[in-house]
């Protein structure tokens, strides 16, 4: 592939399984980390910003998208090992890793488990820096019930019943993802289209259920956080009613180098809802801050142990 030309394609993993991946443009490299059940289409209107100055790498994280589902191990570590796999394949050293909700928690997994790989970390509405959770997905940990109302809700035949039914919860109850739920109900309905396959169901269940429980969220970057010594950036919108903006004052505290950015009439999707004033604090950090390296790359791929997917003897 020629510097700065548009591709994408699969990575196979150790054990089979596939990773999906969009590449453009050409400059330091930025990898972009979605949220649980979407997939790399929700950065869409951010990668056109970068790509004249950054070499946007988006994947489709494991279980999600265009990527493989297979019936195995979706925590944290093994989603980072499996992200660190695709680095090396395409042959990516140091990089910007910046993460949504779910993709946070992975980056920073990444940065912690990796740190010679990730020389600057974005974190936009991140999972893992508190023990709040919205209501909607604790109740999903439960066990039984959730898988078989998914596979009636999340059916195919069940769109427009499930988006008709998610459109009176939202006036009924409140939105939780978004502060102006009409204007992105249309593209938030394309994201979860994703969940219509039944091994993304699974995926996302177990995903959930290995950070999270009904009291809310179980694993906790917040004792890890705090080692970083590359330039931090945190951005969350203030009405966010899956993670509160509380989280983002909280990792402050124990980041106090880091640029934290609140978006005022924004909920969980910055890079969504509030897209131009996202975009500005994102380059203006991208502008005046450079990928720090901490540590000398250490030489060889993760094992088949560390990948999720794997076959393990």
């Amino acid at each position: 592939m020629t510097q700065g030309s548009e591709s994408e394609g699969f990575v196979e993993l150790p054990g089979g399984s596939r990773i999906f991946y969009r590449r453009s443009g050409k400059g330091e490299p930025i990898l972009l980390l979605h949220g649980i059940a979407h997939s790399s289409q929700a950065w869409d209107r951010v990668i056109p910003a970068l790509t004249s100055r950054y070499e946007v790498i988006a994947l489709d994280l494991p279980g999600c998208g265009r990527s493989d589902k297979p019936d195995t191990d979706y925590s944290l570590g093994t989603q980072a090992a499996a992200v660190r796999y695709v680095l090396d394949r395409l042959h990516l050293d140091l990089v910007t890793a910046i993460g949504h909700s779910l993709g946070g928690g992975v980056a920073m997994t990444l940065a912690y488990q990796y740190p010679e790989r990730v020389g600057r970390l974005g974190l936009v509405a991140s999972a893992g820096l508190g023990r709040d959770l919205h209501l909607l997905f604790r109740a999903a940990t439960l066990p039984f019930a959730p898988e078989r109302a998914m596979r009636v809700l999340f059916h195919p035949r069940m769109r427009v019943p499930r988006n008709l039914l998610g459109l009176i919860m939202s006036q009924a109850l409140g939105d939780p993802f978004f502060h102006r739920p009409k204007q992105h109900r249309r593209e938030f309905e394309a994201l979860l289209q994703g969940l219509e396959e039944p091994g993304a169901q699974r995926a996302f269940l177990a995903t959930l259920r290995s950070a999270s429980n009904y009291a809310g969220q179980s694993v906790s970057a917040l004792d890890r956080i705090g080692l970083a010594e590359f330039p931090v950036l945190i951005v969350w919108g203030k009405d966010d009613r899956v993670f509160p903006v509380a989280h983002a004052r909280r990792a402050h505290q124990e980041l106090p180098h880091a640029r934290v950015v609140v978006i005022e009439h924004c909920g969980h999707f910055p890079q969504l809802e509030a897209t131009q004033p996202f975009i500005k604090a994102l380059r203006r950090w991208l502008d005046e801050t450079r990928p720090l390296r901490i540590y000398p790359v250490q030489s060889g791929p993760p094992t088949g142990r560390d990948v999720p997917g794997a076959s393990v003897a």
